[in-house]
């Protein structure tokens, strides 16, 4: 049997299959939880992961676009966070499409400008997370 972390995930697992087990925690989180300190953790690991895996960077990306249309709990977190530092386009563009497409989910348009919020400099929810909080 082999070893596994606290969350399940395998180290020996590639980078995209462990970004999915981290995904799954963040959202689990939320579920059962009220307020982004039960997140900041496995953000933190997200963000990390994605950082040290730059090649991936476009499977990367398509899991977290998969994501803008279910908009579960803990999604709203989990691309702001990683989005304030990273700012990819291709997410962006993503998120964009769905606040101006026709017939879009109204219930979903707060939430899509939230995140596309966090790819600015003055991100109003940034100060939620130690991580920013020092930032100027």
């Amino acid at each position: 049997m082999g070893s596994t972390t606290p969350h399940g995930e395998s180290p020996a697992a590639d980078p995209v299959t462990r970004f999915r087990g981290i995904i799954q925690d963040v959202l689990d989180a939320a579920e059962n939880s009220c307020g982004v300190e039960a997140l900041e953790r496995d953000l933190e690991r997200a963000l990390a992961l994605l950082q040290r895996n730059p090649g991936l960077r476009p499977q990367f990306e398509t899991e977290l676009i998969s994501l803008l249309d279910s908009m579960r709990e803990g999604v709203v977190e989990l691309i702001s966070f990683t989005m304030h530092d990273l700012r990819w386009p291709a997410v962006e563009a993503a998120i964009a499409s769905r606040i101006s497409a026709p017939g879009r989910n109204v219930s979903h348009l707060r939430l899509h400008e939230a995140m596309l919020d966090a790819f600015s400099d003055s991100w109003r929810d940034r100060d939620l997370y130690t991580r920013f909080q020092d930032r100027d």
